[in-house]
């Protein structure tokens, strides 16, 4: 399955076995790409923590280390990259563990790290980029730019994929795509069609003869209408994906280590990835960093480290802009960042099991902190990914966190617990 999410605002940490922190249109372009390069991209600088400036106190940093630690000696991680970052500052930016457990390499702040669904964000804001230069509006059919899309079929029941099906009631909209209400939600007919493979323009063609697993705008469940989003930024900008993305999203942020394949200069940077079975945690085999990609999807596949999604989530905690840059206009920001779902067909758990959250364009927006059991105030943005990879944005606080790690399954459990850590260790009342 391509989408075990995880729920909660956190940031990014690296753990250590040990506990001990380590010091901190055109012609397509070739598959590659997109491959985390350094020869264009400035470095994705991170000036030193800060925690006075930031608003943070000794002590509550402290308490955040120890709780860290703890979670590493039982090797809940091999390892975890944190960055807290608030008022301008780092409050805390530290590794714990190992990139590599069985050769007992620490893990270090460039670690490179596979992100999962925290490709999401990205994609959406992609598509708000095209947005903002008036290429799409949000209630326009699909079919518009994909003409496909306007007979794709409906099962008339979700609990049987391979039963009847039904006609659309109503067109599928680029909102829907967006806000995971589209029913592109058919997992196990798209892995056994091999439907989110080749190229995007491919996934297309796949993707329109499966069915539906509800109309469009009857339900909130998690979906790769984000890959079809990519798919819309190719004909829209004229581009391929991977192009768009480094060009109107990587490089003006500088986030040098980031795309769909890491070159071989970088490869002993990327963490392994690990497994939680039966409490114990293993090594798992996930695919070549190095591999050549055609299909850059919009739900899924990129690499990055800690510090290269810290300048992601400070342009959006910014209103869209960072270090002179402006990615998105301040209202979109303001936009992605309202529950635009009906609150009647979110799930009774929330969004992907985020209790007390609604949904935006890219990530959940927090409804009723009591009810999420958070000290985040309403509005509060986040996402992550399936090896419980984690960020969230707080405006009303001035703050963002990352937390990276690479272990499957999610467990939603120590990013709570972190983020509340973050909110207890700030200075004075929150907001």
């Amino acid at each position: 399955m391509r989408r075990n999410l995880c729920p909660l605002p956190v940031l990014f940490i690296a753990v250590s076995a040990l506990g001990q922190a380590q010091p901190a249109p055109a012609q397509p372009p070739s598959p590659q790409a997109l491959s985390a390069s350094s020869e264009t991209i400035p470095a994705a600088m991170v000036p030193p923590p800060n925690p006075a400036a930031a608003g943070f106190t000794n002590d509550g940093l402290q308490r955040i280390r120890d709780t860290l630690k703890a979670s590493v000696d039982k090797q809940e991680f091999a390892g975890i990259n944190v960055i807290i970052f608030r008022h301008g500052n780092v409050a805390m930016q530290e590794s714990f563990g190992y990139m590599d457990m069985e050769a007992k390499t620490p893990l270090q702040m460039d670690g490179i790290f596979r992100i999962f669904s925290l490709t999401k964000p990205i994609s959406a804001t992609a598509a708000m980029i095209c947005y903002d230069e008036g290429k799409f509006k949000l209630d326009e059919p699909v079919a518009k730019y994909l003409p496909a899309f306007a007979n794709v079929k409906v099962l008339a029941s979700a609990r049987d994929i391979n039963g009847p099906v039904v006609d659309l009631q109503m067109p599928m909209t680029i909102r829907n795509l967006l806000t995971h209400t589209s029913g592109l939600a058919n997992d196990t007919a798209y892995s056994q069609g091999r439907v989110l493979s080749g190229t995007l323009a491919q996934m297309v063609d796949k993707i329109v003869q499966v069915p539906l697993m509800h109309q469009p705008s009857a339900e909130w469940r998690y979906s790769d209408g984000l890959d079809v989003i990519a798919r819309l930024v190719e004909i829209w900008s004229g581009q391929t994906y991977d192009q768009f993305l480094r060009e109107r999203i990587f490089t003006p942020l500088g986030m040098k280590d980031t795309g769909y394949s890491v070159p071989q200069d970088k490869l002993a940077r990327v963490s392994k990835t690990y497994h939680l079975i039966n409490g114990v945690t293993v090594v798992d085999r996930p695919d070549n960093p190095a591999r050549q990609v055609t299909y850059f999807g919009g739900s899924s596949g990129l690499f990055s480290t800690a510090p290269d999604y810290l300048r992601f989530a400070r342009m959006l905690l910014n209103g869209g802009e960072l270090d002179g840059r402006r990615i998105l206009k301040s209202g979109t920001v303001d936009m992605m960042m309202t529950s635009l779902v009906d609150p009647a067909i979110i799930p009774p758990g929330g969004p992907n099991g985020r209790l007390g959250y609604g949904y935006g364009i890219g990530g959940a927006v927090l409804l009723d902190p009591e009810k999420a059991g958070t000290l985040s105030p309403p509005g509060e943005f986040n996402w992550g990914g399936a090896s419980s990879v984690f960020y969230w944005v707080d405006r009303k606080n001035d703050l963002t966190g990352v937390f990276f790690v690479q272990r499957q399954p999610w467990d939603a459990h120590p990013s709570m617990q972190f983020r509340n850590l973050t909110y207890q260790a700030m200075v004075g009342e929150t907001k």
